[in-house]
């Protein structure tokens, strides 16, 4: 850190690269799990990788570029297909496909909870770029996935209302992957987020 900005990260296009730097990601959340974030290396990530420091070095400059790589690919993969998801159900129900989203979102979190864990109690130095992350994301998820609610809209206010909602269920999600005291019960959490973001949408 040392208040030097990091470079920018390159990003693989070819296929073979893409199957690397993918590959790379999957051994640091191994590492992750296994060792904690604290103890976590670029060595380590490269022994579980078994690719050379030069491949990793060619993509990260260091652990926390590596982390912020896949948290940003679980998000952008979770919005993909949240977005299709959303976006395919029939009618226009804005609460369905908000109650669908939720859902999805707490199954996505389930999942990977013991990683996202790990990674949100150990990043503490690059929080702000987290923040960062999440908010663009969740800028992408509101146009793709909501869509035909926002083109019937006759201004911006919907898009606003539907962020707001979105930064607090951003912020209740991270208090539950935080939380690892006690597990998370999927239909409970899904009326309890669902009617957060419906009461914020009907201020």
């Amino acid at each position: 850190m040392h208040g030097k900005q990091p470079r920018k990260r390159r990003r693989p296009q070819q296929a073979r690269a893409i199957k690397k730097y993918n590959e790379i990601l999957d051994a640091s959340a191994r590492v992750l799990e296994n060792l904690g974030f604290q103890q976590a290396t670029m060595s380590e990530i490269h022994l579980e990788s078994g690719h050379p420091y030069a491949t990793i070095y060619q993509y990260f400059s260091n652990k926390e570029d590596v982390y912020l790589a896949w948290l940003e690919r679980f998000m952008d993969e979770a919005i993909f297909e949240l977005a299709h998801r959303v976006a395919k159900t029939p009618g226009t129900d804005l609460t369905q496909r908000i109650e669908l989203g939720v859902h999805y979102s707490l199954q996505q979190i389930i999942t990977h909870r013991h990683t996202l864990e790990k990674l949100l109690n150990g990043m503490s130095l690059v929080t702000s770029r987290m923040v960062e992350h999440l908010e663009d994301k969740s800028r992408r998820l509101i146009q793709q996935a909501f869509a035909r609610q926002l083109q019937a809209s006759p201004d911006d206010a919907l898009f606003e209302q539907l962020l707001t909602a979105t930064r607090a269920g951003n912020g209740y999600w991270l208090m539950l992957m935080l939380n690892t005291r006690h597990d998370i019960h999927l239909e409970r959490e899904t009326r309890n987020v669902t009617s957060l973001i419906r009461a914020l949408l009907a201020n």
